[in-house]
């Protein structure tokens, strides 16, 4: 073999091996980036299954379905699921403590509330309604967080990929 023959063939066995160590590196930062993403998320709280529920009237019923419907949701995804009721207009009541609620919420719908809340759903109050009612936030049951209107919650919520369910 010439030494150019050998020059080449050393050439070409570099070339190969830089290759496939672009490639690796290539390969390992791929892998490294989704599982810092899966990190991520997990660290985020972030889950896979996200679900926004319209709470708009004051109907018993409607209500406890809505609340059923939240129960179901978390049965089917006990750990991967992140949960949040919108409630404005009339819907702002099922929110309100007895003492400053001008309607009577039932014992059950309370508890479920409550224990909703302990499994990490969140009930959204609209300020805007809020207002109009002159309610505060400390006129609201514990667990209830305060967003600025129940309507733009709804669209940016749907913005993170949260289903949006409304009866």
């Amino acid at each position: 073999m010439s030494a150019t023959g050998f020059e080449q063939t050393k050439r070409g066995t570099v070339d190969g091996l830089r290759r496939r160590l672009l490639s690796g590196l290539a390969l390992v930062s791929g892998v490294l980036a989704v599982s810092g993403r899966a990190q991520a998320d997990a660290l985020s709280g972030s889950s896979k299954n996200r679900v926004v529920y319209q709470l708009n009237r004051f109907d018993p019923d409607y209500i406890k379905e809505i609340l059923h419907s939240v129960a179901v949701v978390l049965r089917t995804y006990p750990d991967d699921v992140d949960i949040v009721v919108t409630c404005f207009g009339p819907g702002i009541w099922v929110l309100g403590k007895d003492e400053r609620n001008r309607h009577k919420i039932d014992r059950f719908i309370r508890e479920m509330i409550s224990s909703q809340v302990m499994y990490g759903v969140e009930f959204h109050a609209c300020e805007q309604t809020m207002e109009t009612v002159k309610l505060k936030a400390s006129d609201l049951v514990d667990g209830a967080k305060v967003v600025p209107s129940g309507a733009v919650d709804l669209i940016e919520l749907q913005q993170k990929s949260y289903a949006y369910i409304a009866w």
